[in-house]
């Protein structure tokens, strides 16, 4: 009776474990995507705040999850795994920005414009300049707010070709920068990392799982 109790409970601790796995990860995508979201359409500093809870659930997520032991090797070094999981999320909330404003641009209208000013701005993505722009047509000032730029270098009355969003939702690219993929690839591929991690911590070694049969072809009743 005791051999297949415990039969029957080994075929669906793995389940279980995959799917307390794949509820990590919906968490992951979801914190995520919701702070990217919060910068996007709301403010960055309000997306910074709450971007700090993105840790902070992810670890009380993996220690309060009744399968933490399963994985010794993870559970060893579980403090650095979750600080590399923070430091991914970090990349992948930052880099799913570009990729949604790059979205939102690709429906957007290349246009002409005049530089007016520049100033010098600090970043996430370090120190940078922004120029105000206007239309080269109507002389209104392009929608969306200054221009972002670490690279390319301008100056007040230089024309430029910018991709921008009429309805002023997200501020104006270069074209080339609008239309990189680089963006969208670095988020895929931090969630990516991540989810492996996540399921990977929630893997049972081969040692573990052959310890428990052994165990019975030993005991005196088998």
């Amino acid at each position: 009776m005791t051999a297949t109790a415990e039969g029957h409970q080994g075929p669906r601790s793995g389940p279980r474990r995959l799917g307390g796995a794949i509820a990590l990860i919906a968490l992951s995508t979801a914190l995520i995507i919701g702070i990217a979201a919060l910068d996007v359409y709301v403010a960055s500093f309000l997306a910074t705040l709450v971007g700090f809870g993105y840790p902070l659930a992810m670890f009380l997520a993996l220690v309060m999850r009744r399968d933490a032991d399963c994985n010794p090797a993870f559970q060893k070094r579980q403090f650095g795994w979750g600080a590399a999981i923070a430091l991914l999320g970090f990349a992948a909330y930052v880099s799913g920005v570009i990729a949604w404003n790059n979205l939102i641009l690709e429906s957007g209208r290349t246009v002409r414009a005049v530089v007016l000013s520049e100033k010098v701005a600090n970043s996430l993505h370090g120190t940078g300049r922004e120029y105000t722009l206007a239309s080269s047509e109507s002389n209104d000032e392009v929608p969306g707010g200054p221009l972002s730029q670490s690279s390319a270098r301008f100056k007040p009355g230089d024309v430029i070709t910018v991709r921008m969003d009429p309805a002023g939702r997200v501020p104006p690219k270069l074209p080339g920068e609008a239309d990189s993929p680089v963006g969208m690839l670095t988020f895929l591929g931090c969630n990516a990392v991540i989810d492996g991690i996540l399921l990977w911590s929630a893997s049972r070694p081969r040692s573990a799982t052959a310890e428990p049969a052994a165990a019975a072809l030993d005991s005196p009743g088998a």
